[in-house]
């Protein structure tokens, strides 16, 4: 019996120690908080920055015209071939004007005798031995004589086509011997004085370009070779689905070597403006836009923001963050908005 309350009490006392060990763990674990995310951060700071970006383009003829004939007929002559130089005036083709020629001296022949009859009409006129309306009669076949000769002129005229300016000739698309019909393609002209580059900018980076800014031209078909440019015309518009303007770059004088088709790439340099920059290494995106990670009393804060250009490693804050703010750059795995973090 005494045997048997000796072994009630020792079960009474081991579950009382062993409950007590229980509380005593589970306190300690309640005490016990999860160790601060480790994270690096970079400072918001004003930079006095210049941009410089290199943007391919292609290489195209600052003019380009197709000469076409404005008279139909026989094609007597066609004077150059692709790849020759022209001067402004030769005649690049001929055209038969025999019916045109026969046509004028037709002309010419009424003229002079519509000039005649005028004038035999008047001296009756003064006379009093032909009317006025006689006379007024004669003054309009005159005048209508004149003007067909005047046509007849410019026809004759129309059968030799000339170089409207001065330039290579890029393609001849008939040969001597064909009847070609009125406003014809004969032939390509391109202007070889100078060349250009269409490029296509950013609308945040458009109106930091101003005309005559100096630019460096590389063309790849020639090398390494660095080549100057600049800026001679901004397009005015902003094409609404791509946010991009488009400005036109002239090389001149050609190199050579150059010509029209081949890639260039054409380096911009801004001018130097104070931007409040971060490390690019800080944006995340999600489905609302861009954010950050923003430190404050020591936890990590999701701050929405609006970006500018970027430059090399960095990009610039137009909303949503000041200077000296520290955002994260590294540490994002398991990051969340308001989690505790230490920076190394």
């Amino acid at each position: 019996m005494i045997l048997h309350n000796k072994l009630r009490v020792f079960s009474l006392l081991t579950i009382i120690l062993f409950t007590s060990s229980c509380s005593d763990e589970s306190s300690s674990r309640k005490k016990r908080t999860a160790p601060a995310h480790q994270v690096e951060t970079a400072s918001v700071a004003y930079k006095q920055l210049s941009i410089e970006k290199t943007l391919p383009g292609t290489l195209e003829a600052i003019r380009k015209v197709q000469i076409f004939n404005q008279q139909q007929g026989l094609l007597t002559a066609l004077n150059f071939r692709e790849g020759d130089q022209v001067k402004q005036g030769d005649v690049l083709a001929t055209l038969d004007d025999a019916l045109i020629q026969a046509d004028l001296n037709k002309a010419l022949a009424v003229f002079k005798q519509s000039k005649l009859d005028l004038k035999r009409l008047n001296n009756l006129a003064k006379r009093k031995l032909a009317s006025d309306d006689e006379a007024a009669k004669a003054q309009t076949a005159l005048d209508i004589a004149q003007a067909e000769l005047k046509l007849n002129k410019i026809k004759l005229s129309h059968t030799k086509i000339t170089a409207p300016f001065a330039g290579i000739i890029s393609q001849r698309l008939t040969e001597p011997g064909n009847v070609i019909a009125l406003h014809s393609n004969i032939l390509n002209l391109i202007d070889s004085s100078s060349l250009t580059a269409r490029l296509y900018i950013s609308e945040l980076l458009l109106p930091l370009i101003q005309q005559d800014d100096q630019v460096k031209i590389k063309i790849d078909a020639l090398g390494d070779q660095m080549f100057n440019g600049k800026v001679i015309r901004i397009h005015p518009t902003i094409d609404a689905d791509t946010r991009r303007g488009v400005i036109e770059i002239s090389l001149t004088p050609i190199p050579a070597g150059a010509a029209p088709g081949q890639l260039a790439r054409i380096t911009l340099k801004t001018t130097s403006k104070t931007r409040l920059m971060i490390p690019f290494d800080a944006v995340r995106h999600d489905n609302t836009g861009a954010y950050v990670y923003r430190i404050e009393n020591n936890k990590a804060r999701r701050i929405y923001i609006r970006t500018g250009i970027q430059n090399q490693r960095e990009i610039e804050i137009l909303e949503g963050l000041n200077e000296n703010d520290n955002v994260v750059i590294l540490g994002f795995l398991g990051l969340k908005n308001d989690k505790p973090v230490t920076v190394n």
